[in-house]
């Protein structure tokens, strides 16, 4: 279990920058470790809450982990990936799936358009292009329209029906929104090449003692501050002051934002870009819930329901289903649930849950855990119509300030991550040339 300070383990030479990480979650411990790994030696993450890992949450009840957040790891995850394999973590590998009770390739290849293998490389060159134009200094105005399209109309115009279903559940399922209104350029960073490789694949993986873990040993080699939530930042000419809610003040040369802008601006007087970014992004949000439900499946690993992931579903239903294994303990077979969570309160999705189950054949008798995660920030169109995209990337570095996490990249753990390894770069640069 961590301590409330974690003493750095870094060498005695190296850069020699103060650099303070506010957040550890995987977007704050993932760029402390790569800087460290850049050869920076004075690195202080401060995280609010008694430990780290953020929506990277695994609860455990006996020998059942339960992933309430961070979920598999795809080929994507190649950082992540190695640092498993040098903390001789162990992976599992997620077991089978099934689509309204069906195989879910099924559900792809009955969408409209060409076979699917066609669909699959027209869809992998559209993106292809269309990526490598938004990653231009100046990305021409085809892309920029392209990138604030919903998806659905982007797919819809390349006839692209089987990928739309297939994006049913690899989108809106992990809650990262409907398909007829999250803006292409945030479907397109998640539908890439890896995930459908590692899913035809099937090598989904995950680390078998929990993802908490994984965190909490990449922590382990950090200075982490455990429930030192941040009060204040002053961010003067040449340096940083960050101020605790229990009183402690550190100075920094840099600073990296690993929350959400819309929290860090109400600790700082904002620059412009930060005010304009606060305005141009809305949160979505997730809520995962562990019940005990009798008279229900084992037989399978997952299970994804049609009507509560097409375009205009309601909000609070039963978006998708896990099942983590039986304890006696809680009274039964486990499930972890997931909803996207609306205007409800954590009563009414219960209440919305239990009838889900009870639709599908089961009898929750005990609802265990619920965490309402606040999940995905959703590019307003018009936001990426004003320069968004190019906004996020020329900001870095302003007023001493480096940022990253979902609003940056992608909510998964793994583009967080494959962000943070260009960033420390960048970062790395901008103070051997300062």
């Amino acid at each position: 279990m961590l301590q409330q300070t974690i003493p750095s383990k870094a060498p005695q030479s190296g850069l020699a920058s103060r650099i303070g990480i506010i957040g550890g979650g995987p977007a704050g411990l993932s760029m402390g470790r790569l800087l460290k790994e850049q050869g920076f030696e004075n690195i202080t993450i401060f995280e609010a809450l008694p430990q780290v890992g953020g929506k990277s949450f695994t609860a455990q009840y006996g020998d059942t982990l339960v992933e309430m957040g961070t979920a598999y790891a795809t080929y994507s995850h190649r950082i992540t990936n190695r640092w498993t394999r040098k903390l001789n973590m162990k992976m599992g590998r997620l077991g089978m799936v099934r689509f309204n009770g069906a195989d879910f390739m099924d559900y792809v290849k009955a969408g409209s358009g060409p076979p699917l293998l066609l669909q699959i490389w027209r869809y992998l060159n559209a993106r292809r292009k269309l990526m490598r134009a938004l990653d231009r200094p100046n990305p021409p105005q085809w892309a920029i329209d392209q990138a604030a399209m919903p998806i659905l109309d982007w797919l819809g115009e390349r006839n692209l029906g089987k990928m739309e279903n297939f994006m049913h559940r690899s989108t809106t399922n992990l809650a990262y929104g409907f398909i007829d209104v999250l803006p292409t350029v945030q479907a397109l960073r998640w539908n890439d090449f890896e995930l459908m490789l590692s899913g035809a694949l099937e090598q989904l993986k995950f680390p078998v003692d929990g993802w908490a873990e994984f965190w909490a040993r990449i922590a382990a080699d950090l200075d982490v501050r455990l429930n030192a939530k941040v009060a204040r930042v002053e961010r003067l000419d040449s340096t940083v002051t960050l101020s605790t809610e229990a009183g402690e003040t550190h100075e920094f040369d840099l600073l990296v934002c690993a929350i959400p802008v819309d929290d860090f601006v109400k600790l700082t007087t904002p620059t412009a870009n930060e005010t304009i970014v606060n305005a141009s992004i809305d949160w979505n949000g997730y809520t995962t819930t562990v019940l005990v439900v009798e008279d229900w499946f084992d037989d399978t690993h997952v299970d994804s329901f049609k009507e509560a992931v097409i375009p205009g579903a309601k909000l609070g239903q039963m978006l998708s289903v896990r099942y983590e294994g039986y304890e006696p303990e809680l009274g039964g077979h486990v499930y972890l649930t997931g909803q996207l969570t609306g205007d409800y309160t954590g009563p009414e999705l219960v209440e919305l849950l239990k009838a889900d189950v009870e639709k599908r054949g089961g009898k929750v008798t005990n609802v265990v855990l619920q965490k309402m995660w606040k999940y995905h920030s959703q590019y307003k169109p018009e936001a990426i119509h004003d320069g968004l995209l190019t906004r996020l990337e020329q900001m870095q570095g302003e007023a001493h300030t480096w940022y990253t996490g979902a609003t940056f990249s992608h909510e998964v753990v793994s583009h967080i991550v494959n962000y943070n390894a260009k960033l420390a770069q960048r970062l790395q640069k901008a103070v051997v040339t300062k």
